[in-house]
């Protein structure tokens, strides 16, 4: 496009021309290309790029792993009711990833830290998602433009799918692929698994995979012997937590005699890692699992290898037929014991002063928190009206009083959860003697000391726990919640 404009007057000196202005001669036909005295002239448009601005200096490489780690910390590997999160938090650190490669190679840590695998259709679609990564194209490079994502999960959860036992499952066929893609697994569960049902390459590629994992939990699982069971766990050599609920073996074959056997030099079954700090047991064969235990603590005491030693034990559904095993394993553990959470049957009520009386807590010396649960209290019978002289309801819970009396150790935390019937059958507690308890020097650095109570039914139950616990209220440690008891013992 051209503009045609007349030649500017002398008279106006004070005007200049623009710089995004050139001027050049019109040519046409009349007139000479070299004369362009008279011939109007043309002025063309262009345009000067503006100088450039000038760019903030990039971020240092430390805050940016700080944005994405604020966001990937409220993440946890193992979501539950202690620890629960916010599904936006997931979304927002995906959405992290999209921004730059730095970014995703961040994000990647916090988004894959933890799998949790249940159902054929979703797992065995995480398993080809992990083969696309390892398929090579013709000239042996990865068909993907980026290193695969199963280095960085951390925490694996399986749950095979319900159906007959000899049904095909997807943990069978997933199993080889998840060993031979996820390096880095140290948390390691598994649920609904039976161990005999899965074909060999999977119980090889899974144990050869996963035997650094450090803490191991297994809900459903099913053995068919508990030497099966023993030789299992032993294959885990750095293993600190093991948590067995639900765990159930069809042959009872490990008698403590064969424990302490050895052939040609190799004891007949393996002992437990030496790592071993946290154990959990609930609705398993605890006599076997204790048992195992303690013979590897006795061998390793004869090797001089010793670990650290147990330090926290769960233990659920316990009543007078565990009792004594449960004493000579607090006993075999020793000073090295800091945490005792500990589930009582319903029948405590009834079969308590059997149950304490197998149980000695003077050897825990180090002893630092004791959590009790299911402290089931009914109610009382009702009073004749026409008694004169009627007789006062029988104290209950007093074998939770000698229980207590026996800790030779500086407490700082004790939890109760209480499961009473009424207002009538919380009288009857032996809170006097628990009150007495509670003021031995070994209980003057309490930190805390929790009542659950577990009915919202009655009215008046929190403030009659209060009452009569009133020495730990004045000083600042007790503390009451009535409802429902989110706390597991495992």
């Amino acid at each position: 496009m051209a503009i045609v404009l007349t030649q500017p007057q002398p008279s106006a000196p004070h005007l200049h021309p623009s710089p995004l202005i050139s001027s050049k001669p019109l040519l046409t036909s009349s007139n000479c290309p070299h004369d362009t005295s008279s011939s109007p002239r043309v002025l063309s448009l262009t345009s000067i790029a503006p100088p450039p601005k000038s760019r903030p200096p990039p971020l240092p490489t430390e805050l940016h792993l700080q944005i994405i780690n604020s966001i990937a910390s409220r993440i946890p590997h193992t979501p539950s009711r202690d620890e629960p999160y916010d599904p936006t938090d997931l979304e927002a650190l995906c959405t992290c990833s999209l921004v730059c490669k730095l970014w995703m190679n961040i994000a990647r840590v916090g988004i894959w830290a933890g799998v949790r695998l249940s159902g054929r259709r979703k797992s065995m679609a995480f398993v080809k998602l992990l083969e696309a990564y390892a398929c090579e194209a013709e000239d042996g490079r990865s068909r993907m433009h980026m290193p695969s994502f199963g280095f960085y999960v951390v925490h694996l959860s399986v749950r095979e799918t319900r159906g007959n036992a000899w049904d095909p499952k997807w943990l069978n066929d997933a199993l080889p692929t998840l060993a031979a893609h996820l390096p880095r697994v140290h948390i390691l569960e598994m649920e609904r698994v039976t161990w005999e049902y899965l074909s060999a390459r999977s119980r090889a590629a899974c144990l050869k995979a996963f035997k650094h994992a450090t803490t191991l939990t297994l809900r459903g699982f099913a053995f068919h012997t508990s030497r099966d069971m023993c030789n299992f766990l032993t294959e885990f050599g750095d293993l600190k937590v093991l948590t067995l609920d639900g765990v159930h073996c069809a042959k009872m074959n490990t008698p403590r005699w064969f424990l302490d056997c050895s052939v040609d030099g190799e004891r007949a079954v393996k002992s437990p890692s030496r790592m071993l700090e946290e154990v959990g047991v609930r609705g398993a064969p605890m006599g076997p699992i204790l048992e195992w235990i303690l013979a590897s603590f006795e061998y390793q005491k004869e090797e001089r290898k010793r670990g650290h030693g147990i330090k926290s034990i769960r233990l659920g559904g316990v009543g007078v037929g565990e009792a004594d095993i449960i004493g000579k394993f607090l006993r075999g553990v020793g000073e090295s014991l800091r945490k005792v959470h500990i589930g009582f049957d319903t029948d405590f009520i009834e079969t308590g002063d059997r149950l304490v009386s197998q149980i000695d807590l003077a050897q825990n010396t180090n002893l630092e928190e004791f959590h009790i649960f299911g402290l089931v209290v009914p109610s009382p019978p009702p009073i004749d009206p026409f008694e004169q002289d009627p007789t006062p309801p029988q104290r209950t819970l007093t074998h939770l009083t000698s229980l207590l009396s026996q800790i030779r150790s500086p407490m700082r935390v004790l939890s109760l959860a209480l499961y009473p019937a009424d207002l009538r059958a919380i009288s009857t507690i032996d809170f006097e003697g628990l009150a007495g308890v509670f003021e031995k020097p070994m209980w003057s650095k309490l930190d805390e000391v929790r009542v659950v109570i577990s009915n919202k039914g009655e009215y008046g139950l929190g403030r009659a726990a209060i009452e009569r616990l009133d020495a730990l209220n004045e000083r600042g440690v007790l503390k009451v919640n009535v409802g429902f008891d989110e706390r597991e013992v495992l």
